[in-house]
């Protein structure tokens, strides 16, 4: 709708103070410039209009030079295509190469040039006008729904191993385990474009002033559970090579500790469901998420973990060959449990800073650079002291 407006308006407006009857250069910008969000907008739009300008400027040089010829092209495409490149318009870099090339063909290349640079601007410039009358959305909630997607497949891995390990794991239902791990990996990639989008959507648009503390907030809780998949991974890989190797019947088939291992897998993926309610209601700002869950949960499978590895210790005390894959066990779920501790808790880089912690910081800085003067000033009175000593040492005697 906002596209087709702005082109709409652009044509009008570029058909009555235009000499041009039918000037489509100008909805045609404004349909290129009108973006998913005012950031991309604004960026496109000032590429767009430099894009046209630098390629107006060098065809009108051109054909007032050499001409239309083989050779001028070529050095007419590669100008346009290298100055592209030095003022970094990005995907715009093309169009000062058409703008050119179709300026440089015509019988009046410079009358060519200034409309084509005049309705270029039109389009633009009512592109941009649009969007910052009619802001655009932000894409916050479907960054915190895509976080919240992530959570809930490692949730899901997690209860389905618990599930199956009670029921009698074999090597088969751990290598898939260790595939669906690999599967959640490559869901990041996704929800980094999702991210990226909501950070964009942010950026200059009225409607996310109230929701500019998510940026670094959601960015954190992305790279906690970026963190926490290889965790997993690395707990899949591990029970695959238990569940498939000669230590499988001394401690898989183990009834109490398969107990401890189907309670600790449990309380980790009600710490990774309580984790994505976190993500999910935070991008409020007036809300407060509750972490009491989480706190529970995360309580919970440190008791289930320390169980585990009294019987693992015992366990290796009798086949100590086993130690490096009870370690590896134990390690991975540590490293769950402290990323989620960590992860859940607002990043300190999200703190609004008041007034008092302003003024605050500049007697702090002030007082280490008087510190810092200090030192430096009792460095050098020792060291002309040390002179001044050497100074009034007697000369040595001379050798015999």
């Amino acid at each position: 709708m906002r596209a087709t407006a702005a082109a709409v308006i652009a044509y009008l407006v570029a058909q009555r103070v235009s000499s041009n009857p039918q000037p489509l250069l100008a909805p045609l910008t404004a349909l290129i410039v009108v973006q998913v969000t005012l950031y991309a907008t604004l960026t496109s739009g000032v590429q767009r209009v430099v894009s046209v300008v630098v390629g107006v400027l060098v065809a009108v040089g051109f054909a007032h030079l050499v001409g239309l010829t083989w050779w001028s092209l070529a050095v007419l495409i590669f100008a346009s295509l290298a100055l592209g490149r030095v003022l970094r318009l990005g995907p715009a870099v093309q169009e000062v190469a058409i703008s050119g090339m179709l300026v440089i063909g015509v019988a009046n290349p410079a009358a060519t040039a200034q409309g084509r640079a005049f309705e270029t601007l039109i389009g633009a410039g009512v592109g941009v006008l649009l969007n910052l009358l009619l802001a655009p959305s932000v894409y916050v909630q479907t960054a915190a729904e895509a976080i919240d997607n992530l959570a809930d497949q490692l949730s899901e891995l997690l209860r389905r191993m618990a599930r199956e390990i009670q029921q009698g794991a074999s090597a088969e239902n751990a290598n898939s385990w260790l595939s669906d791990a690999r599967r959640v990996d490559r869901e990041f990639v996704g929800v980094d474009v999702a991210l990226v989008k909501a950070e964009d959507s942010l950026r200059m648009n009225p409607r996310g002033r109230q929701l500019l503390h998510t940026r670094l907030s959601l960015r954190s809780r992305m790279d906690t559970l970026e963190h926490c998949a290889v965790a997993v991974r690395s707990l899949c890989r591990t029970l695959l090579e238990l569940s498939g190797g000669p230590h499988r019947r001394a401690l898989l088939s183990d009834e109490q500790l398969t107990d401890l291992l189907v309670g600790l897998l449990s309380q980790l993926a009600d710490s990774f469901d309580a984790f994505g309610v976190i993500v999910t209601t935070e991008i409020a700002p007036d809300t407060k998420p509750h972490r009491d869950d989480l706190d529970h949960a995360l309580a919970q499978a440190r008791m289930h973990r320390d169980a585990a590895a009294q019987l693992l210790r015992s366990w290796v005390r009798r086949d100590p060959q086993g130690w490096e894959l009870a370690g590896a066990l134990l390690a991975a779920v540590d490293r769950l449990v402290a990323e989620l501790q960590v992860g859940s808790r607002p990043p300190a880089e999200n703190r609004e800073v008041t007034p008092h912690t302003r003024s605050g910081r500049i007697p702090r800085l002030l007082a280490r650079r008087w510190a810092a003067t200090v030192r430096a000033l009792r460095k050098w009175r020792a060291l002309a002291a040390q002179s001044r000593r050497r100074a009034t040492l007697p000369p040595p005697p001379d050798p015999p």
